[in-house]
């Protein structure tokens, strides 16, 4: 079988098949890096669970099995996001990498807050976004 190109699949399966063609020709050899690529991928498969867990379907592990959804997702995605802060602290990171660091950061907390809400509609709650309205676009915006 040919490798799938492309990083951005729009199904699990796909980007597990990319990602066993090129998880050896991702940069590594440096202890920041190595952690950026672990955490970049982990927060794509978080992704994958999330989108699965919205549908009530199984989710592709990263060893290419299913596995039910049973834990909630906000937790994991908190040390997730633990981990991305914890790359932004490193000295050794070189500073023009500093701001892909911190947009890794920032994806991943964006993540906590989706994961949070997943959780909370799956376990038969609706949702409470707080609105105010921005009075130059005069539109409404989420105030938090």
């Amino acid at each position: 079988m040919a490798p799938i190109r492309g990083g951005a699949l729009p199904k699990a399966r796909q980007w597990l098949e990319w990602l066993a063609w090129h998880l050896a020709e991702l940069p590594a050899d440096h202890g920041w890096i190595a952690q950026y690529r672990d955490t970049l991928l982990e927060l794509h498969h978080a992704i994958v669970t999330a989108a699965r867990r919205l549908r009530g379907n199984p989710c592709w592990d990263l060893q290419g099995s299913m596995t039910d959804d049973t834990g909630r997702l906000e937790p994991k995605a908190d040390a997730l996001a633990h981990r991305a802060t914890q790359l932004r602290l490193r000295p050794d990171i070189p500073e023009r990498f500093r701001l892909l660091v911190d947009v890794l950061e920032g994806a991943c907390k964006q993540h906590v807050r989706l994961a949070r809400e997943i959780d909370t509609l799956r376990a038969g709650h609706a949702l409470e976004i707080e609105l105010t309205t921005d009075r130059f676009g005069k539109q409404l915006i989420e105030a938090s």
